[in-house]
């Protein structure tokens, strides 16, 4: 067999990509056919007949640009796709291009600047948007950029991306489905506190600036602006009687002629969905309200069946579940129902009239895909697998494309019929490993306090009956994260691979407060961010120690990132003799520290929580440190501030801690690219010697 090395486990890694499963991505549907992405080519396909149409591959790409005056790419771009079009856009450094995958050819070039951002196209009136330093602008298709709104505050920000990308926030503008109005986000953060995120690349360092509010801190205020094509005229939609509110699922109506919010009040327990008249900006009505004594969080835009009633997804039964509504906030019915999670509305079939969508009603560890009729609620399932499946399809045909892995398998596409059962496999993914040694992948559960916590162990190939092995912890345990899942690898990222190939046991667990549980299991983090889950990784090591019997209690050592990397340092401190030793990355090491919009939902405030603060703020317990802990940093981290291992770092120093560290220049909250590899080799390294293991190079 086969021996693969780091750099073909580690994404960054010189191999890496010839192991990703060739498998369909970015596949959309348009009428008779298809779109999709395998590997650096891109296919337009006829669905029924399975006729390719055309493709175009990198190789094919950079001689186009070559032939523009163009570097070449290294990698495929993203392709956003033009209506019924084999036509795309893709953003370069210095340009946009719009390609014609059918000719091949680049049919259009326009000239932007590396420091525009958030750059949308409005399709229907040819028309692109993007931010440059705190404005807001428009650029036509021969160039011509035109400023729509700015204000002389620098610190007022327009068609920014607003509430540190929480509730689901992906854009700071929005264009009307008729392409007339762009509705954008108007944040002011004067009252931030700044950060100084250091740049060294220069030969004299500089000073970047970053506006971070913390848990307790003043925060930012956000409005809602529209602007209209057609007058050029701005409307403000008028300010809430919420202090620093979140303005959040932010959809136009199918007409243009309204626009929708849902706004959350800062302690994030009371929701109002609003409506407004998009002409002139004065509001149209409060549709609804949901409150939670915890915290709500909506995430999800509406979803319009046509002019007069739309979806709204909540978690007010206890789970993420989709209701139908009239336009003017009645609620005609609750679609779904039950002990599971929908996880995405995928959309609705006018040839069937139901509504399509991925849901865990199988296991928490499945994806699969289900159709609920909106006349009278009834439930079918589509998918007959049970594994991770994506679904693309066309709201006018008959048929959709499935695409899935499983722990076995590395990729699927299959054409489904909705009207009968009629299938047609479209491709299968090869395995990449094949011919190559691999470890085994376990999944399974166990009960902990009527609690079902699923696990994964990962265990090396080369196996020795009655031997007992090292363990590697891999935790992350935060919420919005499922580490074990159906799908290909089982929800692996390459280091459970390296390490048990290198003869580790490498074990993760999905403790409370992780992603696609329900409502309660998540929240019984709330105001003690890490009490709970550190119960729940103490049980699983206790139960791993019973009830298998091939791990070394003497060598188990734990490692996680951001969240994890706080729960790795948690662990060490507050569950003194459970693990050996510890490596800790871009961990928040103080919740006081952290940005107000996450923190505060599941911590409250300081000044409401003190004992909950006090009780993570990690600095306070390094006194119990018994052990080597490896702490790893990117000094240019915006997500979790370089101030939190600094600081923790120095408090060892005056405790007489030694305390591991070790910086990533120029990095920021993940070392990507060849760094990760580095990264990786060091955290491999500190297990070898601290677990007696012959470093051999991978």
């Amino acid at each position: 067999m086969k021996k693969l090395t780091i750099e073909d486990l580690i994404p960054g890694g010189k191999g890496y990509k010839k192991f990703l499963p060739l498998c369909w991505e970015e596949v959309s549907m348009d009428g008779d056919w298809c779109r999709y992405r395998k590997g650096d080519v891109y296919y337009g396909q006829a669905i029924e007949t399975g006729n390719l149409l055309w493709s175009l591959s990198l190789e094919t790409l950079n001689t186009l640009l070559r032939g523009e005056g163009l570097k070449d790419l290294t990698e495929m771009p993203t392709f956003h796709f033009l209506k019924k079009s084999a036509v795309a856009w893709f953003l370069l450094d210095d340009c946009i291009c719009f390609v014609d995958g059918a000719s091949p050819s680049i049919c259009r070039k326009i000239v932007v600047k590396p420091e525009w951002e958030n750059i949308l196209f409005n399709e229907e009136k040819a028309l692109f948007s993007f931010t440059f330093q705190n404005g807001l602008y428009l650029l036509a298709m021969d160039g011509k950029a035109q400023l729509i709104y700015q204000e002389a505050n620098r610190n007022i920000l327009a068609g920014a991306v607003p509430s540190r990308n929480e509730f689901g926030i992906e854009q700071g503008a929005f264009w009307s489905p008729d392409g007339n109005r762009l509705a954008f986000y108007i944040v002011d953060q004067t009252a931030v506190s700044s950060y100084p995120l250091v740049k060294i690349q220069s030969p004299m360092a500089t000073v970047a600036p970053l506006q971070y509010p913390t848990a307790g801190s003043p925060s930012e205020r956000v409005r809602l602006a529209i602007y209209s094509c057609m007058t050029g005229r701005v409307v403000v939609l008028p300010s809430s009687d919420w202090q620093e509110s979140y303005l959040t699922c932010v959809t136009w109506s199918p007409d243009g002629n309204a626009i929708f919010l849902a706004e959350v009040d800062r302690p994030q327990k009371h929701m109002r969905l609003l409506s407004f008249d998009a002409s002139d900006g004065r509001l149209l009505s409060t549709l609804f309200e949901e409150q939670d004594d915890k915290y709500v969080e909506p995430q999800h835009p509406l979803f319009f069946l046509d002019d007069d009633c739309f979806v709204w997804q909540s978690r007010r039964d206890g789970y993420n579940h989709l209701y139908l509504y009239s336009k003017s906030g009645l609620l005609l019915r609750q679609l779904t129902s039950g002990a599971y999670e929908v996880t995405k509305l995928c959309g609705y079939s006018e040839v069937t009239g139901e509504l399509l969508y991925l849901s865990t009603q199988s296991s928490p560890l499945n994806r699969d895909l289900y159709a609920v009729r909106v006349s009278d609620g009834a439930v079918r399932i589509l998918t007959k697998e049970l594994a991770t499946h994506s679904v693309a399809f066309s709201s006018k045909n008959a048929y959709f494309i499935d695409i899935y892995s499983s722990v076995t398998l590395p990729g699927k596409v299959v054409l489904r019929n909705l009207t009968d059962d009629t299938e047609c496999c479209l491709y299968e993914a090869p395995d990449p490993y094949e011919g190559y040694e691999l470890p085994v992948v376990e999944i399974g559960s166990f009960l902990k306090e009527g609690d079902e916590i699923f696990y994964r162990i990962v265990r090396p190939a080369l196996w020795e009956e009655g031997k007992r092995y090292p363990l590697a912890y891999y935790v992350y345990g935060g919420p919005h994260v499922q580490l074990i899942r159906n799908e290909w690898m089982a929800g692996t990222k390459g280091f459970e691979y390296m390490m048990a190939l290198n003869g580790y046991v490498v074990m993760s667990i999905d403790p409370h407060g992780s992603d696609n549980r329900g409502k309660d299991f998540e929240q019984r983090i709330w105001r003690n961010i890490g009490a709970v889950q550190m119960e729940d990784y103490r049980y699983s090591i206790e139960w791993l120690l019973r009830e298998k019997d091939y791990v070394d209690s003497r060598r188990m050592g734990v490692y996680g990132w951001s969240f994890g990397g706080f729960m790795a340092t948690r662990l060490l401190l507050r569950c003194p003799g459970l693990f050996a030793f510890g490596v800790a990355g871009g961990a928040v090491m103080d919740w006081a520290l952290y940005e107000v919009m996450y923190t505060e939902r599941y911590m409250e405030t300081p000044a409401l929580n003190p004992q909950g603060y006090a009780e993570n703020a990690l600095c306070r317990f390094l006194d119990a440190l018994s052990v080597d802990l490896l702490l790893i940093h990117g000094d240019n981290d915006p997500v979790v501030l370089w101030q939190h291992s600094l600081s923790f770092l120095k408090e060892s120093v005056l405790k007489g801690k030694l305390v591991d560290y070790a910086v990533y220049p120029g990095y920021e909250h993940n070392v990507r690219g060849e760094g990760r590899v580095h990264l990786m080799q060091r955290v491999k390294r500190y297990f070898d010697q601290h677990c007696g293991v012959k470093e051999c190079k991978l």
